[in-house]
């Protein structure tokens, strides 16, 4: 049930925005196609606040999305779903002779209906941004362009694919306006489809204007001095700071997103896993260099310099899973185990634990790891790819036994993931849980 809740307060939301709308289609004399053609734009508008909702990051989204993580999947998918929606608001809005827009315009206290937009010619830049038909068609084409552009340059690097994200505000604005300029129905009316809908927009708006210009300079409360910087594996290295006021409580397995302000050593905030549990006000990352951010904040970052916080975030946590667990850990995914193994792993436990890396050269905190014995409840199974290959069911089974049911908990590439999941369904082990995080956030 947990899995699903952010997917089921979704769907709900979208069935209250049809619930509130039946009875103003009731009311209403306007062609059919009409009517659905605007209920059509509702769950669109609707669709659009959760995108920018979850953008903002807000604790909520942790808790309803089982982990900040996994909402970004949602986020992604939400965005199809409202291009299909606002594509099919635009074809059905067509059918049945229903082209001309109404609107309504303020008089006085109240509102009334006209046809005056949807009449003029757009010949002026003023006249184009109080139409509602044509901002209507600046949104519809706008956010498709946008979209589809996101969607092929998904590998573009993470900080400026972000900044360039900031700019699917102006269709959203465009459709905003073209809700207000052009519903048939009345926008401010006390019916509840109209207050639903305006608490909907406000929603919207507020999470927009907060992930684009507020949460950078709010969110990172937490400020640590950088106390240590050292090597940890090839290209891999680890931050290690001290609180300089607040201390940002967290547990074992979550991450945070981190930044350095400081002048020409500025880095763009980046989610990592911290990689120690939690100590008497320190917090440490394991980073490994993959792109030009890292590599610059590896050659600038110094002993003394501050970085700046903002979190935890995730629901990664053993503890909340069934007592028999697998871990697999795949290079830099090592991280969130090691904070595990620093917690106390309760003695009714039964966990077997595969850290796969191409060298030692490659490993992080590989030598740590041979220093642990292994205990009644925790076993620990290094797998040098270069002299064992590649980790594979082969290898899980020769410590798991394939008839006892377990849950996994992983952090490493995604094709490594997806091949031991395949393969585990395939050779039918009873795995009840397959947790891993998705550091996608696009």
């Amino acid at each position: 049930m947990k899995k699903y809740r952010g997917l089921i307060l979704i769907i709900l939301t979208f069935v209250f925005t049809y619930i509130f709308w039946i009875p103003e289609q009731q009311a209403s004399a306007m062609a059919s196609n009409r009517q659905y053609s605007q209920l059509i734009a509702s769950i669109a508008l609707v669709a659009f606040a959760w995108i920018n909702y979850i953008s903002s990051r807000h604790k909520l989204i942790d808790r309803i999305f089982d982990g900040l993580d996994k909402s970004y999947a949602y986020h992604k998918y939400l965005s199809i779903i409202s291009i299909l929606l606002i594509w099919a608001h635009n074809f059905t809005l067509k059918t049945g002779g229903g082209g001309r827009l109404e609107g309504f315009i303020p008089v006085g206290e109240g509102f009334k209906r006209t046809n005056e937009f949807a009449g003029q010619g757009g010949s002026s830049l003023l006249h184009m941004f109080t139409n509602g038909k044509q901002l209507g068609t600046l949104s519809l084409y706008t956010f498709t362009a946008f979209t589809l552009f996101f969607l092929i340059a998904y590998k573009l690097e993470y900080e400026k694919w972000k900044i360039l994200h900031k700019l699917m505000i102006i269709p959203y604005a465009f459709g905003v306006a073209h809700y207000y300029l052009s519903s048939s129905y009345p926008v401010f009316d006390l019916s509840a489809f109209s207050i639903w809908m305006n608490i909907i927009n406000v929603i919207g708006i507020l999470s927009a204007i907060y992930s684009i210009c507020i949460y950078e300079f709010t969110a990172f409360k937490y400020r640590y001095k950088v106390s240590k910087i050292r090597e940890i594996a090839k290209n891999t290295f680890e931050v290690t700071g001290i609180s300089s006021g607040r201390v940002m409580d967290y547990t074992a397995g979550q991450f945070a997103f981190m930044k350095v302000v400081e002048g020409k050593k500025a880095f763009p905030s980046h989610p990592f896993t911290m990689s120690q549990a939690q100590n008497n006000g320190e917090i440490q990352f394991g980073i490994k260099v993959l792109g030009d951010h890292t590599s610059k904040l590896k050659d600038n970052l110094k002993v003394g310099d501050t970085i700046a916080v903002s979190g935890p975030y995730g629901r990664f946590n053993y503890r909340m899973a069934e007592k028999r667990q697998v871990w697999i850990a795949g290079g830099i995914g090592i991280t969130p185990f090691r904070s595990f193994l620093q917690s106390d792993i309760p003695s009714d436990y039964n966990i077997d634990f595969f850290y796969a890396y191409n060298n030692e050269q490659d490993a992080p905190y590989v030598d740590e790891l041979k220093g642990i014995k292994d205990r009644k409840n925790l076993r620990i199974h290094l797998m040098d790819s270069s002299k064992s290959g590649f980790l594979g069911v082969e290898h899980i089974g020769e410590y798991v036994n394939k008839d006892e049911q377990f849950e996994v908990f992983f952090c490493g590439p995604k094709p490594m993931r997806d091949k031991l999941k395949k393969e585990l369904k395939k050779e039918n082990y009873k795995v009840k849980e397959f947790h891993h995080e998705q550091f996608q956030f696009k």
